[in-house]
Parts: structure tokens; C-alpha cells; sequence
């Protein structure tokens, strides 16, 4: 049998829909020929002898080959077809809009001792939450480029999710680090410190209720609905106080957290993502190449960002993969995902494999350097743009990047928990317990599929607290690395997902497997017992 032919018949299996049509009958079966032909004296041709024997081989090879070569590139370019972004396909329907919600989980950092930490005391944090909301992500203003060139806008709206939360509320009230009180005294001592023992006299009128290094608010206005400052221009308050915010407000584009509403600033760390876009990406169909399928190539129009050192630096470079991975997954391949939240990218690579839910999983993990100061390739991350906590402009230690020339705001980002951060800053606050199953950020893709099975992207946002000169309530306060919060977002691949990877794929797998090998063994039994008839029988 030709490997065509067997190509054929295995042909019929088709990974969406599986039909068989091999009606296979076991016809040439040794067993005891050698005994039947003694007892009967048979006669078989020498050219019967051949054709069975070539038959035998052609099974043995066409199994080989279309078993261990046709039939996995044949699966391989299906799986391919399915991912291509192509309109007017399900992937394409999936990638317009996410079928299911991710989760987002936030872990506040409740301040115990806010009074201690004003006179000199280490800070004491207690992880309080996770408030758990549903991500809804939806793109829009899709434009084909050229006809390999996805350009679109992507959207999200965060949904707070009680159930999941518990008895975590988002107006349950906690104590948290004042990052827009402290970030205007920041900016002030950096642009004029001598006019500081004149603002913070004013500083009350401006901040109102939310006057203060450490306040109590409610989780929901830090987060999304935010907390007021300047209300009404901060003309109640004076020259000064009007002026003060009047510099804020000049500002406010160069913010994230920031915006205007009613006369009002409000402050809130994740408004600015929810209901909206956070740039424009452009990303290849996969149609010339399927390896560069959803691969990023542009943001809002540019090969290179200018938000870190180095016009043209490997940190300000667009790349990276989106919501396609590979068919084929290798353990020594390494991945890269770009987060518009931080400008950048951050590296994945093989750590373990990991069942989930009965299926076999290669389980990626950030690389523990991503945050490193060490590393070469993050030298470009150095910006110079925040005080450290000896009150110089420096790089920082590892554990940490500087977001300020990204988000407008002294924020520091790292692993949660200061995950392989350096241990000066880790020793710095009481309440941090570095995790590695709890705070990595992990992938876990089906290797042959390359569908990802879960996904935890987890990162945390902090700031250096330390004295500042010339502010009396600010003189003594301790030195110290602040953790703010950090944020989960998950994705699990729904069951329903989960059971059509198990029958579409694996169960049209394993009936190749069987077949190639009932082929095989067709070929095997065809060819021993041709042997064996040219061995004993009466050839004429």
C-alpha cells in the first residue's frame, strides 16, 4: 500500500468534525503457517509470496510515514487555519471580542501604624483583599493596513464581582499611602523646594478630607472613582492654594491617575483604563507568514516608543506576542508580551510542565531578572526620573523599574511582594512574604495546540517614602520602599473550551495513533508471514 493511498484513508479524519471510513480486515495474520503449510503441503506462487511481501512493506513505511510525518503537519496546518486572524472565522470572532470575562484581582496594602511611620517607624502593611472584578475586552476601529496589518483599539470595562469577592467590598474603607498628596510634594521639591514650608500650610485646603500622607478611603474611590483635590480650582483656599492647583491641573495630561471633572481633580489609579483604550496596536493577520500570527509590530502608529532611555533601545522597541501563540510548543522556546500598563515587555520561558484539568501543560514563567538592575539588556530601563531613598536621582536596585516617564508619576513597579527584589527594599516594611507560586507570573500553554491554558500576569505598584526637607510633618518620617498594591489578572480556559480541545483534538490524535499503528502492524504480520511462506512453502 502506497503512502499515498494510506494518506487517503487517513484523510477522512478531520480535526472539527471526526468521521472514519477504514474498513480494515486482519487477513494476514501468521500464526501457525508454518505448521498449516507442513500438514497441507500448499503451493503459493513466488509472485503471491512478493506481492504480499511488498504489501507488508508498504503498510510498515505508509504507517511510518503518514503516522509520524503527514498526518502531524496536516494537523499542524489545521490548528494554523484556526488561528490566522481572518475575518468572518471563529478565531477572528474571538479576537474581536474576548468570549469570556478575565479576572482581576486587587490586593490593597491596609497601613497599621500610619502614626508610628510619621515618626521614624518601620511601616507595617497587611495585605488586605483580593476585590475581585470581570474584565470585559472588546476591540473596535479595526482597519486592514495592508493585507497582513491588523490596526485597532482595544477596550476593557472592569464589572466589580461581589460573589468572588467575599466579604471584600469595594466600599469597605482602608488605610492606604496618600501617592497624590506625596507625588505633589514630590514634584514640588524637585521644580522649587524652597516655596515647600509655604505649600504646606495650603496643603489642607487643597486635599480637603483627603489631606494627609496616610487616609482612610474607600477601595472603590481609590481605585476607579476617585478621591478629590482642588475642588473648585482651590480657590476656597487662597492665592497660593489656587496656584498650586493650577499647576496640577497644566499637568494632568502627563497623569494617568489623574483627571478633571466638574472643577474637581480626582485621583484614582485604574479610571483611565476602564470604558477606553490605551493606544493603538497594530498586529500581523498571520496571512503571508502563520508564525507571526498576532504578533505585535506597531503602538499608535510607531516601531519604538520614547518612554525609556535610548531613541532607539531594546526597552523603547514595539514587539511581542498578543493573544496567538505557536502550534508546536518547544520548552526552549522563550516569549515575550508587551504590557501598555508598564510600557513594556516582559519575558516568559519554560519553568515546569503542569497538568491542568487532565490536559499536559508547558508552564512559562517571567524571567526572575525581568526587574533586574544586573541585567544588561535593562540598562535602557534607567531613567534617572525618581529619587531613591538616600533622596538622589539613581538607577534603581533590582526588583524594581521606575514608571515615571510612562505614567506621569513616581510609581515604582514590581513582582508582588517584592518577588527577587533586593533585599534592602524587601527588609524595609513588615508584612511582605515573597511567594513564587503565588506572585509569578506564569503562562500555561498546550504544547501541541499552543492554546493557552491559564494565564496570571501579576505585578505590584509602590513608591519611596523618605524625609523631606523643609515639611515638618514629613521630617521624620522612616525610610522605606512602599508597597501600594498589586493586581492579578487571570484567565482559565472555560470547560466548555477545554472539553472541545479533548474531542476535537486529542481524541482525532489517538485514533491516528491507533490506526498507525494497526497499519503498521497489518505491515509487520503481511511481512513475516511472506518470509515465512517463502521459507516452507512449495514454491513452483
Amino acid at each position: 500500500m502506497s503512502p499515498a493511498i494510506i494518506t487517503f484513508i487517513f484523510s477522512h479524519i478531520i480535526i472539527n468534525k471526526i468521521t472514519i471510513q477504514v474498513p480494515i480486515r486482519l487477513c494476514c495474520l501468521p500464526r501457525t503457517v508454518e505448521k498449516m503449510l507442513k500438514i497441507f503441503n500448499l503451493t503459493v506462487s513466488n509472485r503471491a509470496v512478493v506481492i504480499l511481501g511488498i504489501f507488508g512493506l508498504g503498510c510498515i513505511f505508509g504507517g511510518l510515514y503518514v503516522g509520524f510525518r503527514a498526518m502531524p503537519e496536516i494537523i499542524t496546518s489545521k490548528i494554523w487555519e484556526m488561528k490566522v486572524l481572518k475575518e468572518n472565522t471563529d478565531q477572528w470572532d474571538m479576537f474581536m471580542k474576548t468570549p469570556f470575562p478575565f479576572t482581576f484581582k486587587v490586593y490593597m496594602f491596609d497601613v497599621q501604624n500610619p502614626d508610628e511611620i510619621l515618626q521614624g517607624a518601620k511601616p507595617i502593611v497587611r495585605e488586605t483583599g483580593p476585590f475581585v472584578y470581570k474584565v470585559y475586552k472588546w476591540k473596535s476601529d479595526i482597519k486592514w493596513d495592508t493585507p497582513d496589518d491588523i490596526s485597532y483599539y482595544s477596550y476593557m470595562r472592569y464589572e466589580f464581582d461581589e460573589e468572588a469577592s467575599g466579604v471584600y467590598t469595594d466600599d469597605l474603607k482602608v488605610t492606604i499611602f496618600n501617592t497624590a498628596y506625596y507625588g505633589m510634594i514630590q514634584k514640588i521639591e524637585d521644580i522649587q523646594p524652597e516655596a515647600l514650608p509655604m505649600v504646606e500650610g495650603v496643603l489642607p485646603s487643597v486635599f480637603g478630607e483627603n489631606h494627609g500622607l496616610f487616609i482612610k478611603v474607600k477601595v472603590k474611590d481609590y481605585l476607579f472613582d476617585g478621591l478629590k483635590l482642588c475642588e473648585n480650582g482651590g480657590k476656597q483656599g487662597g492665592f497660593l492654594a489656587g496656584m498650586v492647583c493650577k499647576q496640577t491641573v497644566d499637568r494632568l495630561a502627563e497623569n494617568k491617575n489623574m483627571r478633571m471633572e466638574n472643577n474637581t481633580i480626582l485621583f484614582a489609579n485604574m479610571h483611565y483604563k476602564n470604558n477606553t483604550h490605551l493606544g493603538r496596536f497594530t498586529v500581523k493577520s498571520g496571512i503571508k507568514k502563520r508564525e507571526e500570527t498576532a504578533t505585535l509590530t506597531l503602538y499608535d502608529g510607531q516601531d519604538y516608543i520614547s518612554v525609556w532611555t535610548g531613541e532607539k533601545s531594546i526597552c523603547n522597541r514595539i514587539h511581542g506576542t498578543t493573544t496567538v501563540f505557536p502550534v508546536n510548543i518547544d520548552k526552549n522556546m522563550t516569549f515575550e508580551a508587551y504590557s501598555e500598563d508598564i510600557c513594556r515587555t516582559i519575558g516568559l520561558e519554560y519553568s515546569e510542565d503542569e497538568t491542568f484539568k487532565d490536559l499536559l501543560g508547558y508552564k512559562f514563567v517571567a524571567k526572575n531578572d525581568t526587574f533586574s538592575s544586573k541585567k544588561e539588556d535593562n540598562s535602557c530601563y534607567c531613567t534617572n526620573k525618581t529619587r531613591s531613598l538616600d533622596g538622589e536621582f539613581a538607577c534603581l536596585k533590582d526588583g524594581l523599574t521606575d514608571l515615571t516617564t510612562c505614567r506621569g508619576a513616581s510609581v515604582l513597579v514590581s513582582f508582588p511582594h517584592l518577588l527577587y527584589g533586593d533585599k534592602e527594599y524587601l527588609n524595609g516594611v513588615f508584612g511582605l512574604k515573597p511567594d513564587k507560586s503565588k506572585h509569578e507570573t506564569s503562562l500555561i500553554l498546550e504544547p501541541v495546540s499552543g492554546i493557552p491554558l491559564r494565564i496570571y500576569q501579576r505585578v505590584q505598584f509602590n513608591i519611596f517614602l523618605r524625609p523631606i526637607e523643609n515639611m515638618i510633618s514629613l521630617e521624620n518620617v522612616s525610610t522605606s520602599l512602599f508597597p501600594l498594591f498589586w493586581v492579578e489578572e487571570s484567565l482559565v480556559l472555560d470547560d466548555q473550551y477545554v472539553d472541545s480541545l479533548k474531542k476535537d483534538l486529542f481524541r482525532t490524535m489517538h485514533i491516528i495513533d491507533i490506526l498507525k499503528w494497526v497499519v503498521i502492524g497489518i505491515g509487520v504480520a503481511c511481512t513475516l508471514t511472506a518470509m515465512v511462506l517463502r521459507m516452507y512453502s512449495n514454491t513452483p
